[in-house]
């Protein structure tokens, strides 16, 4: 399974159409799921094979991995709850994003493409 060629987005900015799927962990109070970002990376291309890893959302920060800061540029999403949305928008239309897997209990998204 290949991604298509990712399409820029013509006009206003649209809400994101990545598939949203969210990975709950039920666990007793005594055990805790792992919050390391690769960790979660390995587990969301696992369960989404051939799916790849394209990006991160870190909501407990911010932190992501950004492609305009990769080529030498300033970020434009900022770290705040609606930069997410922008961030995703991104994915999609630059790095050819396709799904969007949440796990809550580690407040972080990973991207696929």
């Amino acid at each position: 399974m290949t991604s298509p060629s990712p399409k820029p987005r013509v006009g206003a900015r649209l809400p994101t159409l990545l598939a949203q799927i969210k990975v709950q962990l039920e666990t007793p109070p005594e055990y805790r799921g792992t919050e390391i970002i690769g960790d979660l990376r390995g587990i969301a291309e696992t369960l989404f094979y051939p799916f790849k890893f394209v990006g991160f959302w870190d909501g407990q920060t911010g932190n992501h991995l950004c492609p305009m800061k990769e080529t030498g540029k300033d970020c434009t999403h900022g770290t705040d709850a609606g930069a997410k949305s922008s961030y995703a928008i991104t994915i999609e239309d630059e790095l050819a994003g396709e799904l969007a897997v949440e796990f809550p209990h580690a407040d972080l998204t990973v991207y696929l493409g």
